[in-house]
């Protein structure tokens, strides 16, 4: 199974592509990470579901609807745990444009799942904007906004291994995304 340092490679890779093919060489990319960290961290929360008092269907997108659906032969698909690898993405990439990938072990993906989805969400959000709100980023506010996630992906029900497994297929799809003219 791959490391978390070998997943901040994959995102190097994968953003150095980006930023040669579309000629960002000097383009600061770290508002926009930050601000699509954030859109993606809500679509995790819309798929988790588990706020929304108002729905009949509070149920989690934790599941293929496909294998609900249809018994013929597809690829299985989670679409909570897409959007919460979707936001790995965005973390790792932010990490690595403020120079602190490298520094991230395995045993520093330290979750905390003490309060539940809910104010996990809120605490995921509030570290980002702690993180984008002061003019120097701090390594130890980006390790803030990691553990949080980390903790929320717990909290979630993925295992360390499911999401990495997750974050390698969504990694070569964007790869190919990317060759395709995304």
């Amino acid at each position: 199974m791959l490391t978390l340092e070998q997943m901040f490679d994959m995102q190097k890779e994968l953003d150095a592509k980006i930023v040669r093919e579309k000629g960002l060489e000097d383009y600061d990319r770290l508002p926009d990470l930050i601000l699509a960290l954030q859109v993606e961290l809500g679509e995790t929360a819309n798929e988790w579901r588990g706020f929304k008092y108002w729905s009949i269907d509070k149920q989690s997108r934790n599941y293929c609807l496909q294998c609900r659906l249809s018994e013929l032969p597809h690829e299985c698909k989670n679409p909570l745990l897409e959007e919460y690898v979707d936001c790995l993405h965005f973390i790792l990439s932010i990490g690595i444009v403020c120079g602190f990938g490298k520094m991230f072990k395995r045993e520093l993906w330290n979750p905390s799942i003490a309060h539940g989805p809910r104010p996990l969400f809120a605490s995921t959000f509030e570290a980002i904007t702690r993180f984008d709100s002061y003019y120097i980023k701090t390594q130890n506010n980006y390790e803030l906004i990691f553990n949080r996630f980390a903790g929320l992906g717990e909290c979630l029900g993925f295992t360390f291994d499911q999401i990495a497994e997750a974050y390698a297929k969504k990694n070569a799809v964007n790869h190919d995304r990317q060759a395709n003219g995304y």
